[in-house]
């Protein structure tokens, strides 16, 4: 594999996005992160829609940022036959036909020294994502102050929390919220003074909604063989980080995604992150898969048979994180994710609702 590309960086936001039969989602998607990034690296293959027509005109309209690389391969990655899954997941580390492999032909064309990935089935609140740009454009190592002690204090307890939750098998009692919002604007400046001295890479996490009259927030429901994700995604595997020679996509296999009833198949991407530490910074996007052509009929199936399956976000505003618990399946998603979403959701809750509300 040819080696990220760290000469004449400039301190500024890359995102990249890899595309593949995306085109409902490309313009929403770039409109609502454009704004935030330097530049947006779009790579894409195998597109059987409009997604390069989509491309193109984005680029068009934007053609001292975007720049888009058609990725001459087959890539089995996700939703591919039981058959394509076989061989994807015995192939070397760099294979062309690896989705690993095809995102880091994405980093190899970023210019930028701080990159973001970007997914095209993502809606970005803008205004949070340019801020925490903003951040890394400015940033230059921070000096240790009292409130990045007390943030390092606050960080230590979130990891215990999590562990002891793992050890108990159950998401075990958080503090109350009022504290946990009390202690998380510390948290961030640790989680900043951290990422100026490149010891940590920054998390994003998003919200995974149904678009119909309303926004609908998924609480994971299922019917037959139709299964909504869970209310929130994004627990490590979305970061912003620093660009160097480190920076790589490793094959993964999740099999959470891969049981035994599963008509479709995934093969994944891990990224390697050059850091010591993930701090998690907050809820950035919603998440609109659930909107593919492939599931939609079902989903909006669900919508009408099941009415808690997508909560308003009036509803959604009003549980807290036990409820939302309660009102899912209890293998909605790992628990090391419920774990998470815990401190994410308590930390941010009213951040969430707030950028939830906006048109």
């Amino acid at each position: 594999m040819q080696e990220v590309n760290n000469l004449n960086m400039s301190k500024r936001v890359s995102g990249f996005l890899r595309v593949k039969n995306e085109g409902i989602f490309i313009e929403r998607c770039i409109e609502s992160c454009i704004d935030a990034l330097d530049e947006l690296i779009i790579v894409f293959n195998d597109c059987t829609d409009n997604s390069e027509e989509e491309i193109n005109k984005m680029v068009a309209k934007y053609p001292h940022k975007i720049k888009s690389y058609k990725y001459p391969y087959h890539v089995l990655g996700m939703y591919i036959t039981q058959e394509e899954f076989e061989v994807a997941k015995n192939l070397p580390e760099g294979d062309p036909a690896l989705f690993s492999t095809y995102s880091n032909f994405a980093l190899q064309k970023i210019t930028s020294e701080y990159a973001v990935k970007i997914d095209a089935d993502q809606v970005y609140f803008t205004e949070q994502l340019k801020s925490w740009c903003d951040f890394l454009r400015e940033c230059e190592p921070q000096k240790k102050t009292f409130k990045v002690f007390i943030g390092n204090l606050f960080s230590i307890y979130v990891s215990a929390y999590r562990l002891l939750s793992l050890k108990a098998g159950r998401v075990l009692p958080l503090l109350p919220s009022r504290l946990v919002r009390m202690f998380y604007p510390a948290y961030i400046c640790y989680a900043k003074y951290l990422f100026s001295h490149d010891k940590a890479c920054l998390a994003l996490s998003g919200v995974n909604v149904l678009e119909t009259e309303e926004t609908g927030i998924s609480m994971g429901h299922t019917l037959d063989s139709f299964k909504a994700f869970h209310a929130f995604n994004g627990c490590g595997d979305t970061v912003m980080f620093k660009m160097d020679k480190s920076v790589q996509f490793e094959k993964f296999i999740m099999p959470e995604y891969n049981p035994p009833y599963t008509k479709t198949y995934s093969v994944f991407e891990k990224f390697n992150a050059p850091c010591e530490k993930i701090m998690y910074i907050g809820f950035f996007w919603k998440h609109l898969s659930m909107m593919r052509a492939n599931l939609l009929d079902q989903a909006l199936n669900l919508h009408r048979i099941d009415k808690g399956a997508f909560l308003t976000i009036d509803k959604f505003r009003k549980l807290s994180y036990s409820n939302i618990m309660n009102q899912s399946p209890k293998n909605v998603c790992p628990l090391f994710q419920r774990i998470l979403y815990a401190f994410i959701y308590k930390a941010n809750k009213h951040i969430l609702i707030n950028y939830l509300q906006k048109k």
